[in-house]
């Protein structure tokens, strides 16, 4: 398939921004914060899954669910800004 990866790459960060973005709104409501932590591994698992639907969604929207390199660079850009997310988070 001949397909522009940059542009998907592109509109997967945009996508990838906007959960990040609303995880720090979230945080800085107090959501996820409480006494020693407790809540932590619940923001991870949240944002996690809250990932893992953006990229199944656009991967649907796109109609790339069987390009196996599609899927590829998907899934590693949403690891990346997941892995940033919560290394911004534990810096608060």
């Amino acid at each position: 398939m001949n397909f522009n990866y940059k542009e998907l790459e592109k509109q997967l960060d945009n996508a990838c921004k906007a959960v990040h973005n609303d995880f720090l709104d979230k945080f800085k409501s107090n959501i996820y914060i409480s006494a020693g932590g407790a809540k932590l591994e619940l923001f991870i698992d949240d944002m996690q899954k809250e990932f893992k639907i953006v990229a199944v969604n656009f991967l649907r929207d796109y109609n790339l669910e069987k390009d196996a390199e599609a899927k590829k660079r998907v899934f590693a850009m949403i690891k990346i800004y997941a892995k940033k997310c919560i290394e911004d988070f534990s810096k608060v």
